[in-house]
């Protein structure tokens, strides 16, 4: 890969995806918005319902078991649970799980990479991407038909030496070879989410100059390899070249019955909240939820203003009635306004702040926005009364459901980390030799030694 191929792709993703995620980023604000003014008041309804949907939806035990299939022995069936259950432990899936779910629920899809491998501890290393800093292939919706994909990370200078001292980066020779800092529209994402909580972001991105911009790039080399590059934020320097050899690409059978290998899967796992089939780009919670959110925080507001001004009225008044009209300026106990008759002075904002159509309009509006993510209630009977038992078991049956789908259609993105799992003790086992597996059970904790052979 040239360094002018990279940045050509990068900008064609960028392109693609960078009205989106400024768009997300005012959605990130909305959810917590400590900014907006001690006389306002922020709807909750955007962060109320994200949560409860992220409690129905996140669990933080295992929810993959592998079954018998053809060519697979029960001893080795039963090695990939017992290694399965200790890893899920050992890597800490459960937080990995929780963040990865954030991210799926709240930008309508979450990238989990996995592609190292430590091989002192024999174990996975999965981590979460930050989708605002991660670009990918416009043309292709399935993942492992992407051409290419990227993410942004930094680096400080003393990683970056260690890194060229240990022969990992051999493109340069110094930190000071590439520039420093942050991209302003990346640090704007930053400055954007830290003031909504009333943090007051530096207005620039380093000041030492030892923060550093590294793109990591995931393409293809001259030769056909999927492979991963480092370069600076300039495009100007090629820090580092990898090939993936990872050994789990799916077979191509020919028209003629001979089989092509496909070398390596993108060691990339995406999970998606409200899948929309041959589509690029899905749809998420805050999208549903963002505009409901936000006439609701207008209704509130203006309802606000209204109880205000009931309490404390604007007055209209016949300047040759009102003898003192400072005293409409103050407000006291037992005061009294001397006027001549009943029509030198009256109230012009006397408006019931909250009335019965408003009301309803905030009740229709909260349940538009509950219904999509099944956290919806059942409307009032129009005769009054309260909602029958059967409409109570009907409406949370119909919540159930909504759940369940979310649920499943997340639970691909799950069984596709446990591929890629398995896959890389298939390719490292034989070096690996066993492993000491720890399964914490009612009796205590039961240690396992499982051979990697079985793999």
């Amino acid at each position: 890969m040239n360094l002018q191929d990279i940045r050509s792709k990068y900008q064609e993703s960028f392109d693609f995806l960078q009205a989106r995620k400024r768009r997300q980023v005012q959605q990130l604000v909305l959810l917590n918005n400590l900014n907006r003014g001690d006389q306002n008041i922020a709807s909750t309804l955007l962060l109320s319902l994200f949560n409860k949907t992220l409690s129905a939806l996140y669990d933080d035990k295992m929810q993959v078991k592998f079954l018998p299939s053809q060519g697979i022995l029960q001893e080795q069936l039963n090695s990939y649970n017992v290694l399965a259950q200790s890893d899920y432990l050992e890597m800490g899936k459960a937080k990995i799980d929780y963040d990865w779910c954030w991210d799926t629920l709240f930008f309508g899809r979450g990238y989990l990479e996995t592609l190292r491998f430590n091989k002192k501890r024999k174990i996975i290393e999965p981590s979460v991407i930050n989708p605002l800093v991660f670009g990918y292939d416009p043309y292709f919706e399935n993942v492992q038909d992407w051409r290419y994909y990227w993410k942004w990370v930094t680096k400080t200078k003393w990683e970056l030496k260690k890194l060229i001292k240990a022969g990992v980066i051999d493109g340069i020779k110094d930190p000071k070879e590439i520039p420093t800092g942050v991209d302003t529209y990346l640090w704007d994402y930053k400055i954007k989410r830290d003031q909504a909580k009333k943090g007051t972001a530096p207005a620039t991105d380093t000041q030492a100059g030892d923060v550093y911009q590294i793109l990591e790039f995931y393409g293809y080399d001259k030769k056909g390899n999927k492979a991963v590059v480092w370069t600076d934020k300039d495009f100007s320097k090629k820090l580092f070249q990898m090939s993936l050899d990872l050994e789990d690409g799916e077979e191509i059978v020919a028209p003629d019955g001979t089989t092509i290998e496909t070398g390596s899967k993108w060691p990339i796992v995406v999970k998606e909240a409200f899948r929309e089939p041959h589509s690029s780009i899905s749809f998420s919670v805050a999208d549903l939820l963002e505009d409901k959110h936000r006439a609701k925080s207008v209704l509130m507001n203006l309802a606000y203003i209204a109880a205000k001004d009931r309490a404390n009225p604007i007055y209209g008044y016949n300047p040759d009635k009102v003898r003192d009209v400072t005293q409409f300026f103050s407000r006291q106990i037992n005061q009294h306004i001397p006027m001549d008759d009943d029509t030198a002075a009256w109230p012009l904002n006397k408006e019931d702040p909250m009335s019965a159509g408003l009301i309803n309009f905030i009740t229709m509006l909260q349940q538009e926005a509950n219904a999509p993510v099944g956290t919806g209630v059942a409307l009032q009977p129009e005769t009054g009364g309260q909602e029958t038992a059967t409409e109570v078991a009907i409406n949370q049956q119909l919540n159930d459901m909504a759940q369940s789908l979310q649920s499943k259609v997340m639970q691909f993105g799950e069984q596709e980390f446990w591929s890629h799992w398995f896959h890389r003790y298939s390719k490292y086992g034989e070096e690996l030799g066993s492993k000491m597996a720890n399964i914490v059970g009612v009796k205590g904790v039961k240690t396992e030694e499982v051979q990697m052979s079985d793999f």
